[in-house]
């Protein structure tokens, strides 16, 4: 049994009580120099408003927000060992420049990587080859690796499905796997060898992750220049219970930095297998605005996550409506894999009570919570303006963008910003105005406005950064973290190579 599913098992809290599937934790020791380290994940709520009458005429509900951080993962020997699978177009559009770069980037990799983490090599053109067998990374399998890579030839059509059924084969074969498994997929062009039609691999990807062996293994994803389907490469890196990212490569040399952006945050990695339970107490209605979000009662969801990485933010937004009483109140709780200390953790049940007056009073707006649903709303903006424009509906999903920004203007106008909140809204507005610049005519939108609406929809969702360029300024990067830092390496390293 692989380390991440002997640790899932343990999160059913043996011997702890439950509520409503929410786990009674004992409290904490006192700190002694044998204790625990500190939790990994914290947790927090806050809400939009912390008092609403009544008998206020207009406001009938309220938002609320949970808030997952990341502790920071304090130096490069407490990372855990990776299996990585590189999944590598070789057809014919490749050819020249496009796969010697490719090539260079993942000598780069490799060079990065160290005796304790796993790689394989896998290739498709006609059909899918693996050249480089799951392996660790000792000096004379780093060798053997580099070899495979320099060896590397264009040959025939693009056999995707076959090449990314290979390198999750791949990340399967390991008797005892590693903690953090991904599979690298780049190509630069449409499936046409193998299994071709978009929803034929995905349902594919699906059979071949729904064994227990497949245990959080992510799928990033990398489409390189115009003509690849940024849908399907962008569903084949959610298709997984630990979902990866879909990075949009538009000009060549920026394939190192994509891959040293992915590469940094598979080496960050704080927790997986995050388990988030949301139900409120007083019978008031309860919705959560994330699509993987399940109601497991009427007044309770859970929420599936995948991971986390270290200094990270994740935000889920939650509403709540139909009031009954005095007060309503959210409560939350979340369970996950430490990968850093290697043990199943379970947070305190956190809560967050909203009173309500039998008046027309209301509180001031938290704008931490006002700025979330917009990003919430930039989400799914750019999903649906996405479906009406593979539709030809130009003119449609210009109009919902455009609807957009105007209410992300006015609404920011009414808030009082600090710095930090006005950067988000700038970014925000910026990768809105990105994307209708990317639909001025049907043709303009295959060519490059559906790569970067499927790729931002992605990253405001799922808040992580999915940016190829590593001097693009991105909010969810920053730049210090692990990410950014790689994202920098590499294209480096790749341009001094």
């Amino acid at each position: 049994m692989s380390f991440i599913n002997s640790i899932a098992r343990r999160l059913s809290g043996a011997g702890m009580e439950e509520s409503d599937g929410f786990v009674v934790v004992p409290p904490t020791p006192p700190q002694t120099d044998s204790a625990p380290s500190a939790p990994t994940i914290s947790l927090s709520l806050k809400q939009k408003h912390s008092s609403i009458g009544l008998k206020h005429p207009n406001v009938k509900s309220n938002s609320y927000v949970a808030s997952l951080t990341a502790a920071s993962v304090v130096n490069e020997e407490e990372r855990a060992p990776l299996d990585i699978a590189v999944v590598m177009d070789i057809s014919g559009s490749m050819s020249g420049g496009k796969l010697d770069l490719c090539k260079k980037t993942c000598l780069v990799l490799l060079n990065e990587l160290k005796a304790t983490d796993r790689f394989s090599l896998v290739t498709f053109g006609d059909d899918a080859k693996v050249e480089f067998s799951l392996a660790g990374l000792t000096a004379s399998n780093k060798v053997n690796a580099e070899n495979k890579v320099k060896a590397l030839r264009t040959n025939g059509c693009t056999n995707l499905s076959g090449g990314m059924t290979a390198g999750i084969q791949e990340l399967q074969s390991a008797t005892a796997p590693n903690a953090v498994r991904s599979v690298l997929l780049l190509t630069d062009g449409h499936a046409n060898r193998g299994v071709s039609a978009p929803a034929g691999i995905i349902s594919l990807l699906k059979g071949c992750l729904a064994s227990e062996s497949s245990a959080n293994i992510s799928v990033n994803t990398f489409g390189y220049g115009e003509d690849h389907n940024a849908e399907l490469l962008k569903g084949i890196s959610e298709g997984s219970s630990t979902p990866g990212s879909y990075y949009f490569i538009e000009t060549e040399d920026n394939v190192s930095s994509a891959f040293g952006d992915c590469v940094g945050g598979l080496l960050s990695v704080a927790a997986q297998n995050i388990k988030i339970k949301i139900r409120e107490t007083t019978g008031a209605q309860l919705e959560v605005s994330d699509q993987r979000a399940v109601r497991t009662t009427p007044s309770s969801f859970t929420l599936q996550i995948g991971d986390i990485l270290a200094d990270e933010t994740k935000d889920f937004l939650i509403e709540c409506s139909n009031f009954t009483g005095e007060t309503a109140c959210i409560e939350v709780q979340v369970e996950y894999v430490d990968i850093v200390n290697s043990r199943p953790a379970i947070s305190p049940v956190e809560s967050i009570t909203t009173v309500l007056p039998d008046d027309a009073t209301i509180s001031e707006v938290d704008t931490y919570v006002a700025l979330q649903a917009l990003r919430v709303l930039v989400a799914n903006t750019l999903r649906s303006a996405g479906t009406q424009a593979r539709a030809r509906n130009i003119t449609q999903a210009r109009e919902s963008v455009q609807s957009t920004i105007t209410k992300i203007t006015e609404e920011s106008t009414a808030l009082t910003l600090t710095p930090t909140d006005q950067v988000i809204v700038t970014s925000l507005l910026k990768d809105l105005n990105d994307c209708l610049s990317g639909m001025t005519t049907y043709h303009e939108y295959e060519q490059r406005g559906s790569k970067m609406m499927s790729m931002k929809a992605q990253m405001h969702t799922y808040q992580r950064c999915n940016e190829s360029d590593e001097t693009s300024f991105n909010m969810y990067r920053g730049t210090t973290s692990s990410k950014a830092v790689y994202a920098r390496k590499l294209k480096g390293a790749s341009n001094a190579y």
